[in-house]
C-alpha cells in the first residue's frame, strides 16, 4: 500500500540550541508525549553493530519491529525508521526538523510521520493512532518545551504519578538532615529531598551527583561527599556501572568493586572493552533502601541525547553514495562506522583547513579522512562501498566531565575511610590514564629516633602523620599507604597536589616546636600519568612506572622544597598555582636512581617561619 504522511508545525518560543536539547531527548519526550514503553533485544552482525530489534504493546496488540539508527545532525533534525514484521503497519518513519523562527529567540519546529499500512485496517488505525492521538501527544509535549526552559520543573505523567513516600521523608528528615549539618552543608538537604520526594521514580533508579550539582547550581564536591556519608547511613546504594567507549551509555551495573571484571561488552555496539577506570566506570547511587525509584521504562533505544557526544549520524544502504553536512566546533573529533572502522580528526579555527572531504567506506576502512578540518560548516562526500548496511557518525572525542569515576573516588580519603572493605577482586588489575602521586619523606627522622628513642620519637611521627591528613583530605587526595615515616597520597587534580604539599610544609613546624622534634623537615616530590590499580595488602593500592618515577623525584627534593616532575609542570593549572606562590623555583636536569635518562626536575624551595 502507499504511505500516508502526517505532517505538523508548530512555532515554539525558545531558541533553537535550547529546543533541540529539549526535543532532542526522545527518552523524556515519548514519555510526555504518552508514547507507549519500549522493549529492546540486541542481535550482534557479524558485519558489525547490532540489529536492534523492539517489541510494544499498544491497544492491546503486539507490535514488533527492527529499529534502524536513528540520523541526525545537531541541531537540525532527526529521523528514526521501523520496519515491522508485527502488527498493522510495514514502515513508519518519524522526522522531527528544527528551523529558526520568524522572531528571534523562536523556533519552527516540524514533525513529520510517513506511514506504509500493511493493509486497510492498518490505515484507518493510523488516522486514528497518528493523525488524532500522537500529534495531540507530541504537541502537549512541545507545548511544555518554554517552561523546560525556563528551569521549571515538568509535571508527571501517565504512570509517573507518585506513590506514597511517608517512609522516605521520615527517614530524610531522621538521617539525612543531622548529617548534612554535621558536614557543614544544610542546604544540600533541601535540594536533595525535595528531588526525591517529588521525582517520578523513572528519573530516581540511578542518581548522578555531578549531574545533579550541575542542575541545583552548587559545588560537586559537597554533594558526593554528602551521597557517600549517607549511603554510609544506609540510605542509598552504591553502584558501580560499566560505560562503552563507542556509545558512552550504561551497559551493566554491579554492586561492589570487587564484582567489576577487567573486560566489559556492549551489546548494541557489538563490541568489547577494557574497563579502565577514568571513563570506563562510572559511580552512580540507588535510593532503593529509601523505597524510592525503580528500574525505568525505556521508551527509545537510541536518540541523540541518549549519545550526547555524537553530533551528527547518517544511514548509508549497500553501494550508495550521499553529501551530507554538519557543523562541527573546535576540538578532537572521532569519524565511526561500526562497518568500516573510525579515524580521529582535528577540527581547528585555521583558514587553510579543509571545509569538505570525500570519505569512502570499505571493507578494509575508513578512509579519505583529512587530519585537519575547519570549524564550523563541514560538507561530506560519502561513498559506500560495502555490501551492506551501513552507518556513519561524528563525534566528539572530548568525555563530558559530569560522571562520578572509581579513578576519582578511590582518590577520595572519604571514600577510603568509609567504604575500606570496598576492594578488587584479588588478582584483577585496572588501568587509570591520569593518576597524581605525592610521596613525603621526613627528613631529620634517624637522628630523632637515636635521640629521644623509639616510643617518644614514634609518637612524634605519628602526629606528623595527622597533620599530614588533615591536609590530603581537605585538598581532595587519599593516603595510599605509609611508608616508615613517608606517605603515599593520590589525587586527581595536579593543583590540589601542590597546594596540599605546600600546606604540609606549612605545617611541620608545628612538630619542630614539640619537644625533641628540632630538626625535622619535610621534602616533597610529585608526578603524574598513568598507572595500574590492584588490591594489595587489602587496601586499593597503585603500581607501575609512574608510581615508580614519583618516588625518585621525592628523593630528588631536599628538606623544605617540593620537587614537580616535567609532567606536572605540563599542567596550566600547576603553572598557575605555582606562579600565584612566587616561590623561588630552579630547575635542574638530574639522574633518578633506575630511570634512563635525564630528567628536567623543578625544585620549590619553600620558606620556613623564623
Amino acid at each position: 500500500m502507499q504511505p500516508d504522511v502526517y505532517a505538523w508545525e508548530f512555532e515554539i518560543p525558545v531558541a533553537r540550541p535550547s529546543l533541540w536539547a529539549f526535543v532532542s531527548d526522545t527518552e523524556r519526550l515519548n514519555r510526555l508525549a504518552g508514547v507507549f514503553p519500549v522493549h529492546y533485544q540486541y542481535k550482534p552482525l557479524d558485519t558489525g553493530g547490532s540489529e536492534v530489534v523492539a517489541e510494544a504493546r499498544a491497544a492491546g496488540m503486539l507490535l514488533r519491529w527492527v529499529e534502524r539508527p536513528c540520523e541526525w545532525v545537531e541541531p537540525e533534525f532527526f529521523r528514526f525508521t521501523r520496519d515491522y514484521s508485527k502488527g498493522p503497519f510495514v514502515r513508519l518513519v518519524s522526522e522531527v526538523r528544527l528551523q529558526d523562527g520568524e522572531r528571534p529567540g523562536t523556533t519552527r519546529l516540524t514533525h513529520t510521520i510517513t506511514v506504509t499500512p500493511r493493509h486497510i485496517v492498518g490505515r484507518v488505525l493510523a488516522r486514528v493512532a497518528i493523525g488524532v492521538q500522537t500529534r495531540a501527544g507530541f504537541a502537549r509535549a512541545y507545548a511544555l518545551a518554554p517552561q523546560w526552559a525556563a528551569g521549571q520543573e515538568l509535571p508527571l505523567v501517565g504512570s509517573e504519578r507518585l506513590p506514597p513516600r511517608g517512609f522516605a521523608a521520615r527517614e530524610l528528615r531522621r538521617v539525612l538532615v543531622p548529617l548534612a549539618h554535621r558536614l557543614g552543608e544544610p542546604a544540600l538537604t533541601e535540594h536533595l529531598s525535595h528531588h526525591l520526594l517529588s521525582k517520578p521514580d523513572s528519573e530516581l533508579d540511578s542518581l548522578a551527583p555531578y549531574v545533579l550539582a550541575g542542575e541545583w547550581r552548587v559545588d560537586r564536591r559537597p554533594l558526593l561527599r554528602l551521597f557517600l556519608h549517607a549511603t554510609k547511613a544506609g540510605l542509598f546504594d552504591l553502584q558501580y556501572n560499566l560505560i562503552c567507549p563507542s556509545c558512552r551509555r550504561s551497559k551493566a551495573t554491579v554492586a561492589s568493586l570487587a564484582d567489576l571484571r577487567e573486560q566489559g561488552h556492549c551489546p548494541s555496539c557489538n563490541i568489547r572493552f577494557g574497563v579502565d577506570f577514568d571513563r570506563a566506570v562510572e559511580v552512580r547511587f540507588s535510593p532503593r533502601p529509601l523505597g524510592v525509584g525503580e528500574e525505568a521504562a525505556e521508551y527509545c533505544h537510541a536518540g541523540p541525547r541518549n549519545t550526547p557526544h555524537r553530533v551528527a549520524g547518517w544511514n548509508f544502504p549497500p553501494g550508495t553514495s550521499r553529501q551530507v553536512e554538519v557543523v562541527l566546533g573546535a576540538g578532537r573529533h572521532q569519524l565511526l562506522s561500526p562497518q568500516a572502522g573510525s579515524v580521529y580528526v582535528d577540527v581547528v579555527d585555521e583558514a587553510d583547513a579543509a571545509r569538505e572531504a570525500a570519505l569512502t567506506l570499505a571493507t578494509d576502512g575508513l578512509s579519505g579522512v583529512p587530519e585537519r578540518l575547519r570549524a564550523g560548516p563541514v560538507r561530506l562526500d560519502v561513498e559506500s562501498r560495502l555490501g551492506i548496511d551501513a552507518e556513519l557518525m561524528v563525534a566528539r572525542a572530548r568525555w563530558a566531565d559530569d560522571a562520578v569515576t572509581v579513578a576519582e573516588l578511590t582518590a577520595m580519603q572519604e571514600f577510603r575511610e568509609l567504604f575500606g572493605g570496598e576492594l578488587l577482586a584479588p588478582g584483577a588489575e585496572f588501568s587509570i590514564q591520569n593518576l597524581v602521586f605525592l610521596f613525603t619523606d621526613l627528613v631529620g627522622s634517624t637522628a630523632m629516633y637515636e635521640r629521644l628513642g623509639d616510643a617518644a620519637a614514634f609518637a612524634l611521627v605519628r602526629r606528623h602523620f595527622d597533620l599530614l591528613a588533615d591536609i590530603y583530605s581537605q585538598h581532595g587526595g587519599a593516603l595510599v599507604k605509609t611508608i616508615g615515616d613517608a606517605i603515599m597520597a593520590v589525587f586527581r587534580r595536579g593543583d590540589d597536589a601542590f597546594r596540599a604539599a605546600l600546606a604540609m610544609h606549612a605545617k611541620i613546624p608545628e612538630i619542630r616546636e614539640a619537644e625533641g622534634g628540632a630538626g625535622l623537615a619535610l621534602r616533597i616530590g610529585l608526578h603524574r600519568g598513568p598507572c595500574i590499580a590492584m588490591t594489595a595488602n587489602d587496601r586499593i593500592d597503585y603500581f607501575g612506572t609512574t608510581v615508580n618515577t614519583a618516588a625518585r623525584v621525592q628523593g630528588i627534593a631536599g628538606g623544605h622544597e617540593v620537587a614537580l616532575s616535567p609532567a606536572m609542570l605540563e599542567l596550566p593549572e600547576v603553572r598557575a598555582a605555582l606562579a600565584e606562590t612566587r616561590l623561588p623555583a630552579r630547575t635542574e636536569e638530574l639522574k633518578l636512581k633506575g630511570l634512563a635518562g635525564r630528567h628536567a626536575i623543578s625544585l620549590v624551595q619553600v620558606p620556613q617561619p623564623t
